[in-house]
């Protein structure tokens, strides 16, 4: 279950998943691609003091337990997400075809993907151990060691924040019990964290007026800078059965003619095995630092009406040129000989401009890698909703962390960057909660009845971080832990 975006300007709208679960999104996905070194240097240059990558560089190490280079310094050893490529797997034949395809087409062949700076084709890095997939909820929520002062809320909604002389005071639920707090953070994902501010007075003062909330604070950057990586596929004309075994990814990342020198790679080819009845295979291209923005809004300030979502077009800056070179690209590797030996048909036909314009047209899609409606910064003036501390603007005890305050669309997968985000702001928040900016007791954490983080279900990964649960306050309810085998 999830939601449904407004029509865009072909009149289609696109269901959109949420993570209802704890473990968010991390149960759709896994893939743990970071990004270039550049992505994280741009945001500082936004207004997020010390989120560089030399800063983030120790949290994603902490995060992770790279299972195929422990030893590298930029990898970590013995954090809880495991990262493997599966390289104790060969090749299948469309794998070991399309990476000398690449390779024909000038994309290096890289062995990984998370090396600082790399840009080219390897195997895609996951968040999976011999074969299953590891949630946020496997690594950091195991059930037999469940802190024993945390309680979630199964299937509770939060209707708004209480906010009393600029500071939260806890959550209110539908049926009118609030739930007080110290401190609230919340982390209801891309969708969910803009709508549970806006029906609590913290939005576009408009906006907010015109649902009959009365304002707590005007900050127009709520439910906008909504980013995706817009992606468009191609057919390589491959018709030969799929292959008998759990299909390997490879992504290919590179520079458009758009790009600068030092700047992020733009684009990227994701290439998988074959697979499905009838079988399907594809090399798709991703835009990965698109300009295009789109926004969440509210149809009311009911807790139960879903957002007024529309995604991102190719509307802005060069982002349709870099897709459609981004698809010539593709078509450059599917013709490539290694490719053509095993297709049976010819690709996609991208003879002329037209053809190009009518294919992306058609065929573009979100996929969605959806950040930004809650945008961190310490300028709030550039329409930025949290501090670099994931504070929310003019409301003390209120912060934001998941995937919403992502400021830009990071040239890797937002998946394992909300984890890293997760990891660093939590233990900040932690010790945040004993300093006077915070407004809090002095009196330890531990045992007290006094600290909620109340995560709403969330639509990405992230929440009930541990150092959440260090802050979660007892609550009546219950937890219902799911597991699930998924293939790699």
């Amino acid at each position: 279950m999830g939601f449904q975006s407004l029509p865009d300007e072909r009149g289609r709208g696109v269901p959109l998943r949420r993570g209802k679960v704890v473990g968010g999104t991390s149960w759709v996905t896994r893939f743990a691609v970071r990004g270039s070194p550049a992505d994280f240097d741009a945001w500082t240059r936004r207004g997020c003091a010390r989120w560089g990558f030399d800063e983030v560089l120790p949290w994603f190490r902490r995060v992770e337990t790279d299972q195929d280079f422990p030893g590298a310094p930029w990898h970590g050893g013995d954090g809880p997400m495991p990262v493997t490529r599966y390289r104790d797997v060969p090749d299948s034949a469309f794998a070991a075809a399309a990476m000398m395809a690449c390779e024909g087409a000038d994309i290096a062949i890289i062995d990984d993907l998370n090396r600082p700076g790399a840009v080219g084709v390897g195997r895609m890095p996951m968040t999976a151990r011999d074969g299953v997939r590891v949630t946020t909820a496997d690594a950091y929520l195991p059930i037999e060691a469940t802190p024993a002062g945390l309680t979630v809320l199964a299937d509770t909604i939060v209707s708004e924040i209480v906010v009393r002389a600029g500071a939260a005071q806890g959550v209110r639920l539908p049926d009118g019990r609030v739930l007080g707090a110290g401190l609230v953070v919340l982390c209801a994902g891309v969708y969910g964290s803009p709508a549970v501010l806006m029906r609590s007075g913290i939005g576009p003062a408009a906006h907010v007026s015109e649902l009959g909330v009365p304002v707590v604070a005007d900050l127009p950057g709520v439910g906008s800078n909504l980013a995706d990586h817009p992606q468009v596929w191609l057919d390589p004309g491959y018709g030969r059965p799929a292959q008998q075994r759990p299909p390997l990814h490879l992504l290919a990342s590179f520079r458009s003619s758009f790009c600068g020198p030092g700047q992020s790679p733009d684009l990227a080819l994701w290439i998988a095995d074959p697979s499905g009845d009838p079988v399907e295979a594809a090399i798709e291209v991703l835009l990965m630092t698109p300009a295009s923005r789109g926004s969440g809004r509210l149809a009311s300030a009911d807790p139960s009406a879903p957002p007024l979502i529309r995604l991102p077009r190719l509307d802005t800056g060069s982002d349709y040129e870099r897709l459609a070179e981004g698809l010539m690209r593709a078509r450059e590797v599917a013709v490539q000989p290694e490719l053509r030996a095993i297709c049976d048909r010819p690709p996609t036909d991208l003879s002329t401009a037209d053809r190009v314009r009518a294919w992306i047209g058609q065929e573009r899609y979100s996929i969605p890698h959806t950040i930004g409606t809650c945008a961190m910064s310490d300028r709030p003036e550039s329409g930025s909703v949290v501090d670099a501390h994931g504070k929310v603007h003019g409301i003390d005890r209120l912060a934001v962390v998941d995937a919403s305050i992502i400021p830009l669309p990071p040239s890797g997968f937002s998946h394992i960057v909300a984890i890293m985000l997760a990891e660093r702001l939590s233990s900040h928040l932690a010790h945040a909660t004993t300093q006077p900016a915070w407004h809090m007791s002095p009196r330890s954490l531990a045992g007290t009845t006094e600290w909620l983080a109340f995560p709403q279900r969330s639509d990405h990964v992230g929440d009930l971080h541990p150092g959440w649960a260090e802050l979660a306050s007892r609550a009546s309810g219950s937890w219902a832990p799911i597991r699930q085998r998924s293939s790699i």
